[in-house]
């Protein structure tokens, strides 16, 4: 295993060149380079799952008038954040922004309220009007909308079907109102878009599972075919296609129940190599037990795990005597590490059982296996002789033979399939039977 501390300094010490910038541009070259030789030879998957959001019914704290465009639910949405089609208790659909623990919802473009006739024209100046029907709602004061996109505080009677309202309106109208008559109630259909994960590069499949049926979506490839889909919100609980926009992953028909488990295989994106080396030393010891995940230290400050996916990190406990507490050299890859003196190893410490001890080195590994993880030196090195500052082409000739020697060991290894890997192009076998100059 090559470090990323340990990668810099070989580096340096070949390169002939200490500088901060010198180091900075090696690293940045081996990040890249890292991710070229992944994209082109390795799978590096990872999996994510997420439950389905299906037919709800919400409740806001105030019922919207007349051009609202936000509300206030009455418990937090403890989903995932997403645009949804949301139902109001008088038919007015909207594409509703929910935000994971938050009780704010928003739309665009203000209700407009439901259509009530009056029985004539209402004229200019006018603080009263007679609806064609009696009012069948409940008593009480609505926001109304007239013709003209003027908006009154009406009082309206169960009953009746006079209106009346302060200050006279400031020109002649239809004979209609648009009255606000919506509910706390409203509703959503079902969740259609779930954002994929934060390190996602590209999907390699995506399923939705209900009970003990796992079904697999075609994928939709444009923009246009995914809107022919969608010309009206349609629910079911069976997927039949997905499509992946705007770093979401879309499902349709619409989910209509709420549990399903959608799960993601995705290639996932690297992070950048950028973490020192951390080594044990007098005051700044680790402990482990035989067959243990969980290392404690004593008199360290270690850089927590914030993101389990992302960490890549190892520890090595070095041998020091032949003694039964001796560490036993393997370099075991951390899970997290989750305070300043603990953290889980991703397998079980296989050596000797040790205590206080300052022989550890934490260090940040490439994702490539160990056996190619010094390419991300030679590359680097050829490049930069090979530039003006280095300017020797003899050398990065020979770092460039270091590399392409690696490299052809690479594409041998890649070729195997009892490794995580992805393969070239697949042959396709063919019976020489089926070609016709093989005919007898």
């Amino acid at each position: 295993m090559i470090s990323f501390s340990t990668q810099q300094q070989i580096y340096s010490d070949l390169s002939g060149n200490t500088s901060v910038a010198n180091l900075s541009r090696a690293a940045y070259l081996a990040n890249i380079e890292q991710r070229y030789l992944l994209q082109k030879f390795f799978n590096n998957e990872e999996s994510f799952s997420i439950t389905t959001v299906g037919s709800l019914n919400l409740t806001i704290t105030t019922a919207p008038n007349i051009n609202a465009t936000t509300a206030t639910l009455s418990t937090a949405w403890n989903n995932p954040s997403t645009l949804s089609t949301v139902t109001f208790s008088d038919g007015e659909q909207r594409q509703v922004n929910f935000i994971n623990g938050s009780t704010a919802i928003t739309w665009q473009n203000g209700l407009i309220g439901t259509k009530f006739l009056t029985t004539t024209v209402i004229a200019s100046g006018a603080t009263t009007a007679t609806l064609a029907n009696l009012w069948v709602f409940t008593t009480g004061t609505y926001t109304v909308k007239f013709s003209d996109g003027e908006t009154k505080s009406v009082v309206l009677t169960a009953g009746s079907a006079s209106m009346s309202w302060a200050g006279g309106l400031t020109g002649g109208v239809d004979a209609f109102i648009n009255v606000s008559v919506c509910t706390t109630a409203i509703g959503i259909g079902g969740v259609q878009e779930y954002k994929l994960p934060a390190d996602y590069s590209k999907l390699k499949t995506g399923t939705l599972t209900i009970g003990s049926l796992k079904w697999t979506p075609t994928e939709v490839t444009s923009r246009q075919e995914w809107d022919n889909l969608n010309v009206f919100p349609y629910y079911a609980d069976i997927p039949s296609h997905f499509f992946i926009w705007n770093n979401k992953f879309q499902l349709w028909p619409i989910p209509a129940t709420t549990g399903s488990i959608i799960s993601f295989n995705y290639k996932r994106r690297v992070p950048d190599l950028s973490i020192a080396d951390v080594v044990g030393s007098a005051g700044l010891t680790a402990s482990i037990t035989n067959g243990s995940s969980a290392v404690t230290f004593a008199g360290t400050t270690l850089m927590l795990t914030n993101n389990s996916i992302g960490e890549s990190r190892w520890i090595q406990f070095a041998p020091t005597t032949a003694t039964a507490t001796s560490g036993d050299n393997l370099w075991y890859q951390i899970a997290s590490i989750d305070s300043t003196t603990g953290l889980t190893l991703y397998q079980p410490y296989q050596g000797n059982t040790i205590t206080n001890s300052i022989n550890w080195t934490i260090g940040q590994m490439p994702v490539l296996m160990e056996d190619f993880q010094d390419m991300l030196i030679w590359k680097p090195l050829a490049m930069y002789y090979s530039s003006a500052v280095g300017n020797d082409k003899t050398k990065a000739a020979e770092y460039q033979d270091e590399y392409d020697r690696k490299l052809v060991l690479l594409e041998e290894y890649a070729g195997s399939k009892t490794v995580n890997v992805n393969l070239c192009k697949n042959v396709i076998n063919r019976n020489p039977n089926l070609y016709g100059q093989n005919f007898g």
